[in-house]
């Protein structure tokens, strides 16, 4: 349903989060273990034994030289009904953190958003409940209304929610969202998150990070003039303080959402930025060290030659 290319880990190779909501509907998940990989109940429509296959949502780790390892289930990055991913710094430590918009609606329950804080590139902490994010003020929703009072004008849906029942029926639902993105809405320095909700009203979760605390940060635009006008397709590094942030400018933002945005860089303790590398898609390189500070937006040109 998602996918992203991010380095989750600063060791300057490109990651892969892919996540997957078919392959939890093999088998019924209580809410107590949505965080968890699936088991399923039979392997027959799989083809083959389940432990061929990558069930729930993949995170591919780049080893470099080409090679890959999955490691979802170590790091924490699994999620039930998962649709779109959203990648950013949300409290600006340094570490790119993964937002997961989720649920199924009519007829399933409530399935929670999934805000993942990154712990050190060591994994990622389940911390939706902690920053507010869930619970929903209001969970469900009225969705449709279904006229009970003719049973023989029902299908088997209608049959079964008109069990007992001869008037009209206002169903409620639980509300899902679909797609997010993860941008400084606000402009006070920390990401903020909107998320576009399937039959209801989009979610707009502001954060309060940058009134709570000093944080360091860097907005980058990039504006090719060999490469195209946004600079899609290239890759930035960031040094400051020894370390070295990698990004992939793809403009990215979720399942069913493109955004041009600037590149936030969340510089953690940092207060002095060392140099900027561009990689940019004509091919050319580009290195920017004279006037970065932080807690701006750095506007970058692609060099003519």
């Amino acid at each position: 349903m998602g996918v992203k290319f991010f380095d989750y880990d600063n060791d300057g190779r490109m990651d892969l989060l892919v996540t997957d909501m078919h392959s939890d509907m093999m088998a019924e998940i209580h809410p107590n273990r949505e965080k968890e990989k699936v088991i399923p109940e039979s392997t027959e429509m799989l083809g083959g034994p389940a432990d061929n296959f990558i069930l729930g949502n993949a995170f591919y780790h780049n080893l470099g030289a080409g090679k890959f390892e999955e490691i979802s289930d170590k790091i924490g990055v699994e999620q039930l009904w998962p649709w779109g991913v959203s990648v950013g710094d949300v409290n600006a430590d340094g570490w790119q953190d993964i937002f997961v918009t989720a649920g199924m609606n009519f007829p399933f329950r409530y399935g929670i958003n999934s805000m993942l804080l990154n712990n050190d590139g060591e994994g990622f902490l389940d911390s939706e409940f902690l920053l507010g994010i869930e619970p929903r003020k209001t969970p469900y929703t009225p969705w449709f209304l279904v006229d009970c009072t003719d049973h023989s004008r029902l299908g088997g849906l209608g049959q079964s929610v008109c069990e007992g029942q001869y008037q009209k029926i206002m169903v409620t639902v639980p509300k899902a969202s679909r797609s997010s993105v993860m941008f400084d809405l606000d402009n006070d320095g920390d990401l903020d998150i909107v998320t576009n909700d399937f039959n209801s009203e989009p979610q707009i979760l502001i954060s309060d990070l940058a009134q709570v605390k000093k944080i360091h940060w860097l907005k980058i635009v990039l504006v090719g003039t060999k490469s195209n006008r946004n600079g899609l397709g290239a890759t930035v590094r960031l040094s400051a303080n020894g370390r070295t942030y990698t990004q992939y400018n793809d403009g990215k933002s979720g399942y069913l959402s493109q955004s041009v945005l600037p590149l936030y860089f969340g510089l953690g303790d940092a207060t002095k930025i060392d140099r900027i590398e561009v990689d940019w898609p004509s091919g050319r390189k580009q290195v920017v060290s004279k006037g970065l500070r932080e807690n701006q937006t750095l506007r970058i040109t692609e060099v003519a030659k």
